[in-house]
Order: structure tokens, then C-alpha cells, then sequence
């Protein structure tokens, strides 16, 4: 039987329901029919233009991502109207795209918990956490099992096994990286900063994937050693330094990157789509050198 995106849809969504998206975000379908039916399925941080070209000649009929397209409305769709330029290619290729953003950032496969298992983190616990139902019965190989089924939120805190110093931690963490199967492709770790004393003692960390600074405050309140995150302004860090806690800045795209992994093991292992081919984007990068 025929898959559609509809049904592809309802699966994302029990993982991670489109009523979790913070208010400003624009999840769910957002080009497409949910009627058209999909073999192969492309999933993707970012819908960039090389993103379109590379499902065009994968022969995917839909765009899993974790970015939306388009966060305001869109005035026309003119071709000279640059806003407009991938929902035409997307359009013209019939190409769903769908966007599972916030929602997915809360769930059980938020990259925070596979760089937190990165890092071996233990007693690890939702940094920011958030209760709601319908989230049970999910099932994951890369989830962690000591959380409650209903348990959301942003963020994951815990302990190393023993203190280290910073420079020590840091350099295992990026070795892990490096050698792990976290990230369905290899990516240069170009880029990655670090702001504290490399003899400071850490024990205690948070991780928070994507842009983190918001929960600089969170974490400081909490008594964190070291915050691992992407996207850190200036002034944040200096919050931090002034707390007596370090920050690691993965940057955007690699602290965010291990959800495709887990996105593509999650719905690749349902049993309703055994029949569509899934692919994580390999044109699909961080946009630093």
C-alpha cells in the first residue's frame, strides 16, 4: 500500500506534536499535499537551495527539516521575489517540505541527550523541562530510558563520572565527535569555541543544541560547570564567564546535526514505512569555514 505524506505526518507528529512548537515557530507541512504519496523522503537541516537540487535528483517527493522555510508570510510568489525563490522550486519539482522544529528540539530525540551520551553524562535530566501527555510508547535506541515517558522540554543536565579539568573534557568531547556515528556524515569541526579557565574543574554540565543562550541563566542557577551549546552572542558568554561557568559553542548546525540521525533511525525503523527510502542530506552543511 501506497505511503502518503499525511501518514508520514501523523508518525512525526507522535514523536513530537505540533502543539509543543513555541508560538513564533512554523512547524508541520508547509508545501505540498498530505494526499500525495511519497517513496523516498530526503531529511535535511535546512531547506537550501543545493537541499532542493539534491532531493530533485534523489527522487524524493518530500523534505524532512528541521528549519522552516518560511517564518513570515509571503507577499507573492514571484520569481524575483527571494523569499518565494524555494517554495517555486519546491512547487515546480512537487516536492513536499515538511518542518519539525521547537517540537522536535523538545523531544526525545533532541540532540541534547545524544551529545549528553557523547559525553557519557550521567543522572542526566531535562535542563528547561516542560509536562505534557501523549508522548508514551515511543521507541528509540539512542533515547534515554531514565526519563518519564511524559517528561519534554529543552535542554539535558548531568554529571561526568568524575571532575576534570576543562581543557581535558573539551579535547575528549571533540574526539568523541570525531570518531562517533552520531552525525550521518563526516563534518569538519572548523569553528567549535571554548570560553573558560582549561584548569578549571568541571563535573557538572548542561547541554542545550542550537542557539543556547537563553539558558545561560538556567544553567548558571543550577550550579553548571561547563554549558555546551551553538550560537552564544558576546555578552551571554561574558554572563557566564562573570558565573564561574565555562562555554563550549558547537556552533548551530553540529550541535543540531545528530537529530537527522535519530529522525532517520526513528521513522526508518517504523513498520508503516518500510517500503519508503530514506536519505540524510549530504549537501547539507555548516555554512562556516
Amino acid at each position: 500500500m501506497a505511503v502518503t505524506i499525511g501518514q508520514v505526518a501523523q508518525l512525526i507528529e507522535k514523536l513530537a506534536p505540533k502543539f509543543w512548537a513555541e508560538e513564533w515557530d512554523n512547524v508541520g507541512l508547509l508545501v505540498g499535499s498530505g494526499s500525495a504519496q511519497v517513496e523516498r523522503i530526503l531529511i535535511a537541516l535546512d531547506g537550501t537551495l543545493e537541499v532542493v537540487e539534491e532531493a530533485r535528483e534523489f527522487g524524493a517527493q518530500l523534505i524532512i527539516a528541521h528549519h522552516p522555510i518560511m517564518f513570515r508570510p509571503l507577499k507573492n510568489l514571484r520569481s524575483d521575489n527571494a523569499a518565494a525563490k524555494i517554495p517555486l522550486l519546491l512547487l515546480n519539482h512537487q516536492i513536499g517540505y515538511y518542518a519539525v522544529h521547537t517540537n522536535l528540539d523538545q523531544s526525545r530525540l533532541s540532540s541534547s541527550f545524544t551529545l549528553g551520551e557523547i559525553l557519557d553524562l550521567k543522572e542526566i535530566k531535562l535542563l528547561e523541562e516542560k509536562v505534557s501527555e501523549g508522548t508514551k510508547n515511543l521507541q528509540s535506541n539512542i533515547i534515554p530510558s531514565n526519563l518519564p515517558d511524559e517528561a519534554r522540554g529543552y535542554g539535558v543536565i548531568g554529571y561526568l563520572e568524575r571532575p576534570e579539568k576543562l581543557e581535558i573534557v573539551w579535547q575528549n568531547f571533540l574526539e568523541r565527535l570525531k570518531k562517533s556515528n552520531i552525525y550521518a556524515h563526516p563534518y569538519d569541526l572548523t569553528g567549535v569555541r571554548l570560553a573558560g579557565s582549561l584548569q578549571k574543574e568541571i563535573r557538572k554540565v548542561a547541554i542545550v543544541n542550537g542557539s543556547g543562550g537563553r539558558f545561560v541563566p538556567k544553567a548558571l542557577f543550577k550550579g553548571v560547570d561547563l554549558l555546551i551549546t551553538g550560537d552564544v552572542d558576546h555578552h551571554a558568554v561574558l554572563d557566564a564567564l562573570e558565573g564561574g561557568m565555562a562555554v563550549g559553542d558547537l556552533g548551530h548546525f553540529l550541535s543540531e546535526a545528530p537529530m537527522l540521525q535519530a529522525l532517520n533511525y526513528y521513522l526508518s525503523s517504523e513498520r508503516a514505512l518500510q517500503r519508503v527510502e530514506f536519505k540524510v542530506s549530504k549537501s547539507n552543511s555548516s555554512p562556516w569555514r
